[in-house]
């Protein structure tokens, strides 16, 4: 026999989650059948055809422990250490930033112009964070001979991490942009998604997002542009002749954009909305 000091309902728990989150019933238990099948390997049709089933003082801890940091927004793709992107699950700690949608459009445009190489391309993504950009490119075009490169030894580690996760043959290197950094090799291609909030748009930014790693969010006060500036820099040295940079940008600084990339007198240039409308990604073409 069950010993229910022990143990509480899978309808129990579920009902304390519509309790404490405050959100409409079915983000609520959109949650709460993640961390069922996440954290405490119950599949969650046990919800509707065993309403009580009793679940474990152990999962019963994780399930409110959970409940704790969500309602207090902390993301739940760092609870449980995953977020999809372009149909591939990434590892994703507090050391890099969760993969957003817009993201998955910068890669899908480079993916879309070297749909049809027929010869090994060299990328290079700078600020790779979880490595998501690179290592979906990877998986996506096995001509592209991929590098992942970050300033965080923190970010490394997830990459390699995702890199044996998702088998991929991606290299990694630390590089930092803000040093000397003439790399071993020339690239074809560059993409980076770099930090691009000024720390004036901190108040304005979701509070799941201020658990994410600041080195990943914020540019040096009154310079938003400083990490567009070490790229161009970055390609002007690494960059193969005829090669391309893909960026995702901050849409509140496009025209400061402009004027830093007539400061290098590069003109041949193409931006792209997002699917919310708004010009969040350029390709520079060398």
């Amino acid at each position: 026999m069950v010993d229910k000091k022990h143990y509480m309902t899978i309808i129990e728990l579920r009902n304390i989650y519509r309790q404490r989150l405050g959100l409409s019933i079915n983000e609520c238990d959109f949650i709460y059948k993640i961390i069922l099948k996440e954290l405490c390997r119950i599949d969650p049709i046990k919800i509707a055809l065993d309403p009580s089933y009793f679940i474990s003082q152990d999962y019963k801890n994780i399930l409110v422990e959970s409940l704790d940091k969500i309602s207090k927004n902390y993301p739940i793709d760092y609870i449980i250490n995953k977020k999809n992107f372009y149909g591939y699950d990434f590892y994703v700690n507090e050391d890099v930033l969760i993969p957003r949608p817009e993201t998955e459009e910068l890669v899908q445009w480079v993916l879309e112009d070297n749909a049809n190489i027929n010869k090994s391309i060299k990328l290079i993504d700078l600020c790779s964070g979880s490595g998501c950009v690179g290592i979906t490119i990877s998986k996506e075009n096995k001509n592209m001979d991929v590098t992942l490169s970050d300033v965080s030894e923190k970010a490394l580690e997830v990459c390699n991490k995702n890199k044996v996760q998702l088998n991929s043959e991606v290299k990694t290197i630390k590089l930092d942009l803000n040093s000397n950094f003439k790399s071993k090799y020339k690239y074809d291609v560059i993409v980076s998604n770099p930090p691009y909030l000024s720390p004036n748009e901190a108040n304005k930014i979701g509070e799941n997002v201020k658990f994410e790693p600041e080195i990943a969010l914020f540019t040096p006060i009154n310079n938003p542009l400083h990490f567009y500036k070490r790229i161009i820099e970055f390609a002007l040295i690494n960059l193969n002749k005829k090669g391309q940079i893909y960026l995702e940008l901050n849409p509140v600084f496009i025209k400061d954009f402009c004027q830093l990339l007539s400061d290098f007198n590069l003109n041949d240039v193409n931006f792209r909305d997002d699917f919310r409308g708004k010009k969040r990604l350029v390709k520079v073409s060398f």
